[in-house]
């Protein structure tokens, strides 16, 4: 992807998840396949974690000489902060606002090339990891619509 294509897919992450939500019911939102896996709304929440540790993680990889990202225990984060019983929408709202502040260090870095380290996933660039947090997004926003899905075959007709 080119540069101003990664900038502007990360810019619309909240944007595409408040479409998915728009108008779901709270029994939807609520909804959990399996006693372990998420709701939307826990989805939701990882999204709005992600884009917090991410941010940190851009942020440092742009200005810090290969830097090590501290771990981060998504599943632990989604338990402990009760996403469930969250209003999506301001997990949203945190979400878009972790989100400009992420395209604003993308848009002027100027290096792309910078390094930074994940213990689990190994060192890779800046465009690079900006890249990774596109695909962890579909991967999620794919989730979302999976449980909509799910869902409406349920309901009676």
């Amino acid at each position: 992807m080119e540069r101003l294509e990664i900038i502007e897919a990360l810019k619309h992450l909240p944007n595409n998840v408040e479409a998915e939500t728009e108008g779901v019911g709270e029994a939807v939102l609520r909804y959990r396949p399996g006693d372990n896996e998420w709701s939307i709304k826990e989805i939701v929440g990882h999204l709005r974690d992600s884009a917090e540790v991410w941010h940190k993680r851009i942020y440092m990889t742009a200005s810090l000489t290969d830097p090590r990202f501290p771990s981060f225990d998504g599943e632990a984060w989604v338990r402990d902060r009760h996403y469930v019983d969250a209003d999506v929408r301001h997990l949203i709202d945190e979400m878009r606002e972790w989100r400009l502040k992420t395209v604003g260090v993308l848009s002027h870095a100027v290096d792309w090339t910078r390094l930074g380290q994940h213990r689990d996933i190994g060192r890779r660039t800046l465009k690079q990891w900006a890249e990774y947090m596109i695909e962890h997004e579909a991967g999620h926003l794919e989730a979302i619509r999976a449980l909509k899905a799910a869902q409406s075959a349920r309901q009676p007709g």
